[in-house]
């Protein structure tokens, strides 16, 4: 009942903080300007992280105030994008940031237990947690995207393990209250300092979920909540790479962009993304089931994804017709 509260008062507390917010952002030209691979039309004020970090540092203190050395953490996360969305971060300022940060957080213990070399757990965890903050930067590029997969994902992570709810549902519920501002057509962007703050709480919500298992059941906790931000990273970096392109700039390339070129709606891309990250907790939910047969039932899950991962893998978005159907939906 107590993670229940702290969800709503983490939804209330950002959905009402982010009306000054939005002004302020309004008024000294906190603005997302649109550009060569951006749909929106017209500037749309940032700022939204910190109506989410306000939501879920006061849901925390009232409900789990020992937890005040995360909150800690997640704020130096929350200034590191509130520079790079004010004035511009270089992508090697934000991975040392990043890297201290998850060294800091690695230190309290979220560690993913997964080999019997602790050296060689702490140098993965430190890898997922980085891979991890960046994968929800890359997926934060369609009006509500970020946040929806998200509290799919931390849901599904409060349900498997009660240790972690304190955290993940009040950060759910300020995903919630933003996604009023959020939706399509945003009246508001989460910006750098939503999203690395976003993917920094999932990484370590994913890591503590993980510990409650081990093999291959630890990994399908790891990964499942989290399946559909994997799902984007991974098939951007691939397909720039076999294109010989650079991964760090921003492109029209991830799969909320390549359904769309295939005339999806925002709407109808959101409900696949949202069913996507619904099927991955349900993965690991199941994998948790072994050894009894059900647990066999994340094995087509996961074939699915796979198989959808190459076919979108097979268009080519860097082509001409593609930005054509593109610009033409937007």
């Amino acid at each position: 009942m107590i993670d229940l509260l702290g969800l709503a008062l983490a939804t209330a507390v950002t959905l009402v903080a982010a009306i000054p917010i939005r002004w302020m952002a309004l008024r000294y030209g906190v603005l997302d300007h649109p550009g060569s691979h951006k749909t929106h039309e017209d500037p749309i004020p940032y700022l939204g992280g910190l109506a989410i970090w306000l939501g879920l540092v006061i849901s925390v203190a009232v409900i789990a105030p020992e937890q005040k050395r995360i909150a800690a953490l997640l704020t130096v996360i929350l200034l590191l994008g509130l520079g790079d969305d004010i004035f511009g971060a270089k992508v090697a300022t934000k991975l040392v940031v990043e890297l201290a940060v998850a060294v800091s957080v690695v230190g309290l213990g979220f560690v993913w237990h997964i080999t019997d070399s602790y050296l060689l757990n702490v140098g993965i965890s430190l890898l997922w947690i980085v891979a991890l903050t960046n994968a929800f930067n890359l997926l934060d590029n369609m009006d509500g995207l970020t946040s929806t997969v998200a509290i799919a994902g931390l849901v599904g992570l409060a349900l498997l393990s009660h240790e972690i709810a304190y955290f993940a549902l009040p950060m759910a519920g300020a995903l919630l209250g933003f996604l009023y501002w959020n939706r399509p057509r945003a009246r508001m962007f989460m910006g750098d300092a939503g999203s690395l703050m976003v993917g920094f709480s999932l990484a370590v919500a994913t890591i503590s979920t993980a510990n409650t298992a081990l093999g291959l059941h630890s990994v399908a906790l790891l990964v499942g909540p989290v399946a559909v931000a994997v799902f984007d990273t991974s098939l951007v970096i691939v397909s720039r790479l076999l294109a010989g392109l650079p991964i760090q700039v921003g492109g029209r390339d991830h799969f909320s962009h390549r359904l769309q070129a295939l005339g999806w709606s925002r709407g109808k891309v959101l409900v696949a993304a949202l069913l996507a990250a619904l099927l991955g907790d349900a993965s690991a939910l199941l994998a948790t089931t072994y050894p009894h047969a059900e647990a066999w039932l994340a094995v087509p899950i996961a074939t699915a994804g796979v198989l959808a991962w190459v076919w979108l893998l097979r268009m080519n978005p860097y082509s001409a017709k593609i930005r054509l159907v593109e610009a033409a939906s937007a």
